[in-house]
């Protein structure tokens, strides 16, 4: 079976890529600015004997990820999942600070692109299909701000759903939102994450192998299961 990633040549994405060739799945690998880390998780999968393919796309551009997926069906195979994992984390800034793009840049990476790779995917797809959406935590926390990273990943649950009720009975639609997460290659990051972690019922940061336990569920379990979120959060969730 085919798994297309968004944003997999890197961090969560390189994980998913990476725990995915692991179960015997071959992956598309989809990058658009860390070419070497994607060839990278490429060669990776390859040595496990799995196959992957590399696709380069912008996903602000809705012509790219057409092209991204013509070449990858044509070239490599009909996908069963897709996972909308690319996203950003802008930089936290007042209301009078967020500039126009600002705003456009975290909607069209962090929701539209969600839209636009669902969209064409459906094109593709074959029964029993699935799409696997990574929003956030802060899709229910109003972190301060943070007003385009809220916006843009809550409104990913309501995304969820709607595709949800369309593409039933033949498809399935799910949301993993995670939390915090900790990445072994990121230190001063890991630094502060220690500092924030006893904030958690669970006292730590998630690994990204515990990610893509929820992204594996929803990528095979029943599709009687369709339109649901998961939280991988460690609790944090019910910390008000």
């Amino acid at each position: 079976m085919i798994v297309f990633i968004t944003g997999s040549g890197k961090r969560l994405g390189r994980a998913f890529a990476l725990n995915f060739a692991k179960k015997g799945w071959d992956v598309v690998i989809h990058y658009f600015e860390s070419e070497e880390s994607a060839e990278k998780t490429k060669d990776e999968i390859i040595k496990m004997g799995r196959k992957a393919y590399l696709v380069k796309a912008d996903l602000r551009s809705f012509s790219e990820i057409e092209s991204a997926f013509t070449s990858t069906v044509n070239e490599f195979g009909i996908p069963k999942v897709l996972i909308n994992n690319s996203g950003i984390f802008p930089k936290a800034k007042k209301i009078f600070e967020i500039s126009k793009n600002d705003w456009e840049e975290a909607i069209q990476i962090n929701l539209s692109a969600e839209f636009y790779t669902s969209k064409i995917f459906v094109e593709f797809a074959r029964k029993n299909s699935r799409i696997v959406n990574i929003s956030s935590l802060g899709a229910f926390e109003i972190w301060k701000n943070r007003i385009p990273y809220n916006v843009s990943k809550s409104a990913i649950i309501q995304l969820t759903k709607a595709l949800a009720r369309e593409l039933a009975p033949f498809i399935s639609v799910n949301t993993v939102c995670p939390g915090a997460i900790y990445f072994e290659n990121e230190p001063s990051e890991n630094d502060s994450a220690m500092l924030k972690a006893n904030r958690i019922p669970m006292k730590r940061y998630a690994t990204p192998e515990e990610i893509f336990e929820a992204v594996y569920f929803f990528s095979t379990c029943s599709n009687y299961i369709t339109g649901q979120f998961l939280c991988v959060d460690g609790g944090a969730s019910l910390i008000k």
